[in-house]
């Protein structure tokens, strides 16, 4: 029997031996895979930080690429820069002639920082505003758009209609041929933009 149990030792001692070995390398292992998901969930918040601000900065690249290139339709179409009454009064007798409109009084007021909500001054920029006061006489509401149209299209500022009233003008039974049926009265804020550091360059 004891022979027995010294011919045991040898295979329990290894067996318990591997067992250890066996235990040391399930803890090992765990904490392997416990340091793994820890680096892995590191590694996909780096990235997330990355993609984030590369959106970021990819966003605000594409806000400046288009702000640039409002801010050049702007000054190619006069709109920065001080008001140009002589143009502008060329430019509504062009504008009248080119569509062949009755007579057109108008009044151009001084100008003005311009008050609407939304829009305010800078440091780098100012708003400012000329009311035009119109009196119109028309063959029909035709020929307030085709003015309108005009204005926005040729005219070196921005165009922003405030208010038009239309009333029919009590034409004579002796009247013959072609003669205005309509009055209209408008009055159209001219916006003009003052860059600061373009004044100042």
């Amino acid at each position: 029997m004891r022979m027995d149990l010294k011919r045991l030792y040898l295979p329990l001692a290894i067996a318990v031996i591997l067992v250890g070995i066996g235990v040391a390398a399930v803890i090992v292992a765990k904490q392997y895979l416990d340091q793994t998901r820890v680096q892995y969930k590191i590694a996909v918040a780096d990235r997330q930080a990355i993609q984030t601000k590369l959106s970021r900065a990819t966003e605000e690249e594409r806000e400046i690429r288009e702000k640039l290139v409002d801010y050049r339709r702007l000054l190619a179409r006069g709109v920065i820069g001080d008001e140009r009454r002589l143009e502008w009064v060329e430019t509504i007798g062009q504008i009248k002639n080119e569509h062949k409109l009755f007579e057109i009084k108008y009044r151009i007021d001084p100008q003005r920082k311009l008050d609407l909500p939304g829009v305010t001054s800078s440091s780098e920029v100012e708003f400012r505003v000329s009311a035009l006061k119109v009196e119109m006489q028309l063959l029909h509401e035709g020929d307030l758009l085709a003015f309108l149209d005009g204005l926005r299209s040729k005219l070196k500022a921005h165009v922003l209609v405030r208010s038009c009233s239309i009333e029919r003008v009590n034409r004579s039974g002796q009247d013959r041929g072609i003669s205005p049926r309509l009055r209209a009265n408008c009055v159209i804020d001219l916006v003009t933009i003052r860059d600061r550091q373009l004044k100042s360059s």
